[in-house]
């Protein structure tokens, strides 16, 4: 099928759908141990 210049052929913009981010998973939050008083007993 051969399109004329004088005559085009209207074509209806496709919106182009925003690209959705993906929800990243929400980190607990780490309890803060408080001031640690003595170093860990390294073995």
């Amino acid at each position: 099928m051969i399109t004329t210049m004088s005559d085009p052929v209207p074509t209806d913009p496709v919106p182009i759908p925003e690209p959705i981010p993906h929800p990243q998973p929400i980190p607990e939050p780490t309890p803060d141990p408080g001031p640690i008083m003595a170093a860990p007993p390294q073995r």
